[in-house]
């Protein structure tokens, strides 16, 4: 069925007024619509998924072994605090309010207070939103008008109990047509995940059997859990507001017809139930978010590659070597741990011929490998640095900040700061204005008289205040386009309160205003024609201070009054005890105020002295303290050179000594063979003699035997 209507030649295109003339036709057009969107947004999809693994640090097989340097994350944290830190004040007022409109400013009470009755779902959902506008690149809220009733005897049904939710909207869960900006937008739906009792409450029995529960939980974005469990699965509704035709539609894929359509069922201003959403990098060609992350992809995978090869590098420091396999001593040397030990070698000639140990063995040039991590360090810091310019993160938001820089240096660097990410600052600001807004036209136009006044807890407002609430809760329930009000948020009440600059703006104001009053009030005295003038410059003065706006309305009062009493003078000359009596006092308070304005400067600039002299002090201890480590260290140094020195001299001696010995014993005993020779050949001789003369002696004594 589908198909006929995609059929674009010429003559054949069917309008979309002729496409919902049937119900079929209408389901198939709103078919068409959902899958269009999804193709659409299915490359932001899948970048943002890959953006949220990498924020939480998800890794595949390929990347488990790596050091990653996970800045990202880090970064995110800091820019969701610098956006969004505390629950926002609200302030409604009438746009245009009259000074005497008491009903008006009681009525902007009463809904301010019922907007700020409950404020746990605003806050969860922010700082969702904002996670999901920082990462995936788009956050968005919805809300919703929970209403209970009961039926009374009569048998009419009676509201029990009312309440705007503000629901979060995960950012896989938003579509909207395809436009080039948000402006031109035809319909925007959310996905809705609905039980079997939920579908049966909310569309029928009858309906809910045919609407297919096709949602399972999962493990992680690629793995659902493998169940046929229906208590686990859930339906995916589409919840689509059509802005063209102001209808509301409900979708399930797999149904043969549409869910329901209602139109316009909260009649709102704007007839969507929601802001626009918080969108990164959006450009005017067309409307699809891009993830802050990969506009600085390639920063943090160069950061990232960098670490790793640092932590190789590290790995790979180490003192490593090869050496002779037939030196069978030279192992010996660096494994037995062992002080002042000799080892024998074999066949000593040859191994001193080959260089001794110099010639055995060898080290890794560990001067390359340190060289190499020392650069890689140094090239990670400026890739850090870059990512830091590119992000908007200075220094001084980080905590990193110098001992040596003035305070006003680092002023500097918190406004550059801010203004950098100002732009994310007041999209936040609008986005969370705009819920809010919404919430109080639905408290308006839909809650009772008296849950407005419970949830605004009108018995505790002022007494003179209440003779107005009867007229006040006409105002709010009686026609809602000439209840002119407005939800005002001011860009630091949702982000980080610089309370020491608000605290110097503040006292800035009250001293220009009083060094101001003193000046006029001598030249008032002497040239009255001048006053006027003087309390015009005095208005334009105070527009000129931000923090003059919650007391503006006032001195515009005095002002006027004070002014108009001028007036009366001129026309009655007569002198005015009062209106002297009211100067005196305006310049006594004018110079009083002005003395606590220098009591407080003095305060002001005597901490600010006693915080940078215990700076100073804190700096010139850390100053002594390094200056004695590096003492100690250096002694630590010396002494162990000398005992370094002292060992190698007694090694010598004791080795000198070794072969001083070994020469005399080599000399005594040279001497003792020496000595044996010349006796054994001394002994020689002297038995040859005796055998001689033995010999001689034998005949002759023959001789005298035979005479």
């Amino acid at each position: 069925m589908m198909s006929q209507y995609n059929d674009t030649s010429a003559g054949s295109i069917t309008s979309l007024k002729k496409l919902e003339e049937t119900p079929q036709g209408k389901l198939d057009r709103w078919a068409m619509e959902i899958t269009a969107a999804e193709k659409a947004q299915e490359k932001w999809h899948k970048q943002s998924t890959q953006v949220v693994q990498r924020f939480v640090d998800e890794r595949d097989a390929v990347n488990s072994g790596m050091k990653w340097f996970n800045i990202f994350n880090t970064n995110v944290q800091i820019m969701q605090a610098s956006l969004y830190s505390q629950v926002p004040k609200i302030d409604v007022s009438r746009a245009h309010s009259a000074q005497a409109d008491d009903i008006a400013r009681v009525a902007a009470l009463l809904v301010e207070r019922a907007v700020t009755c409950d404020m746990d779902d605003f806050n969860a959902m922010m700082k969702h939103a904002i996670e999901d506008r920082l990462v995936p690149g788009a956050g968005m809220a919805w809300l919703r008008l929970e209403v209970e009733t009961e039926e009374g005897e009569d048998g009419l049904e009676t509201i029990n109990y009312q309440e705007v939710e503000i629901d979060y909207v995960f950012w896989k869960d938003i579509l909207w047509s395809p436009c080039k900006v948000w402006e031109e937008r035809r319909w925007v739906a959310r996905i809705v995940l609905m039980t079997s009792d939920a579908l049966v409450k909310r569309f029928g029995e009858e309906k809910a059997k045919t609407i297919p529960l096709d949602y399972a939980p999962k493990v992680n974005d690629q793995t659902a859990i493998k169940t046929e469990d229906t208590v686990l699965k859930r339906a995916r509704v589409y919840e689509i507001w059509d802005k063209d035709a102001k209808q509301v539609i409900w979708y399930a894929k797999g149904c043969a017809e549409l869910l329901d359509v209602k139109d316009d069922p909260l009649k709102l201003d704007d007839f969507e139930p929601f802001p626009a959403p918080m969108v990164a990098n959006t450009t005017t060609t067309n409307f699809q978010p891009k993830a802050d992350y990969a506009m600085l992809q390639d920063q943090y995978s160069e950061l990232d590659t960098l670490n790793n090869r640092i932590s190789l590098l590290t790995i790979a420091c180490k003192v490593v070597g090869v050496y002779d396999a037939s030196a069978t001593g030279i192992q010996r040397m660096l494994t037995e741990g062992f002080d002042n030990i000799m080892i024998p070698v074999d066949n000593w000639a040859m191994f001193a011929e080959k260089g001794s140990t110099k010639g055995a063995m060898d080290f890794l040039p560990l001067d390359m490998v340190v060289t190499a991590l020392k650069t890689l360090v140094d090239v990670r810091e400026s890739v850090k640095q870059q990512i830091y310019e590119l992000t908007g993160i200075s220094d001084i938001i980080r905590g990193d900040t110098k001992a040596s820089e003035t305070l006003g240096a680092q002023n500097l660097k918190a406004q550059f700061a801010s203004v950098r990410i100002k732009k994310l600052q007041d999209e936040m600001v609008l986005f969370g204005q705009k819920i809010l807004q919404i919430k109080a036209e639905l408290i308006c136009r839909y809650f009772t008289p008296e849950q407005i006044l419970g949830s605004a807890n009108a018995e505790y407002i002022e007494e003179s205040d209440k003779q107005y609430l009867v007229p006040a809760l006409e105002l709010i329930k009686g026609n809602w386009e000439k209840f002119e009000w407005r939800v005002a948020i001011q860009a630091d009440s949702m982000a980080l309160i610089d309370w020491e600059r608000k605290k110097t703006e503040r006292s800035e104001f009250m001293t220009a205003v009083a060094t101001f009053l003193q000046s006029a009030s001598t030249v008032g005295q002497g040239a009255p024609e001048l006053i006027p003038l003087m309390l015009e410059l005095l208005k334009f003065g105070v527009a000129g201070f931000k923090v003059s706006k919650e007391v503006e309305g006032i001195f515009d009062k005095y002002i006027g009054e004070f002014t108009k009493g001028l007036e009366e003078q001129k026309a009655n000359p007569q002198p005015d005890p009062e209106a002297e009596k009211m100067q005196t006092e305006l310049q006594m308070q004018g110079q009083q105020h002005q003395m606590d304005m220098q009591k407080q400067q003095s305060e002001i600039q005597g901490k600010q002295v006693e915080a940078q002299t215990k700076m100073q002090v804190a700096q010139t201890e850390a100053q002594l303290k390094m200056q004695q480590m590096q003492q100690e260290l250096q002694f630590k140094q010396q002494e162990h050179a000398m005992k370094m020195q002292q060992m190698e001299q007694e090694h010598q001696f004791k080795m000198t000594m070794m072969v001083e010995q070994g020469r005399v014993q080599q000399q005594v005993a040279i001497q003792s063979a020496d000595v044996s020779t010349e006796l054994a050949h001394v002994k020689a001789e002297s038995d040859m003699q005796i055998a001689q003369t033995k010999a001689s002696q034998e005949p002759e004594t023959a001789a005298e035997k035979g005479n």
